[in-house]
């Protein structure tokens, strides 16, 4: 009867500790914050296009959110890879 107990609670705790495992995964998104103090989302494997600082007005860099943030190129306005460009004036 003992070991009967014993095994109950040695499951009972393996299952609460993998109930708590998964409600503490990390929010699997990116996010980016403008001078303005707006702060966006990007999900995870999604691409952000970033505007190169001036004079360059129509290059961007391409990020994917993996996450965090990787560089992996530059591209330039309209490209096709860009789920979504900054948004900034």
């Amino acid at each position: 009867m003992r070991m009967l107990l014993v095994a109950f609670l040695t499951v009972a705790s393996i299952a609460q500790a993998h109930a708590e495992a998964k409600t503490n995964v990390p929010d699997a998104s990116c996010s980016y914050t403008l001078s303005s103090g707006e702060t966006y989302k990007i999900p995870a494997g999604q691409n952000l296009c970033w505007r190169v600082p001036p004079p360059s007005y129509k290059v961007y860099t391409l990020l994917r959110c993996d996450p965090p943030f990787q560089e992996l190129n530059r591209v330039r306005l309209g490209d096709g890879q860009c789920n979504r460009y900054e948004e900034r004036q």
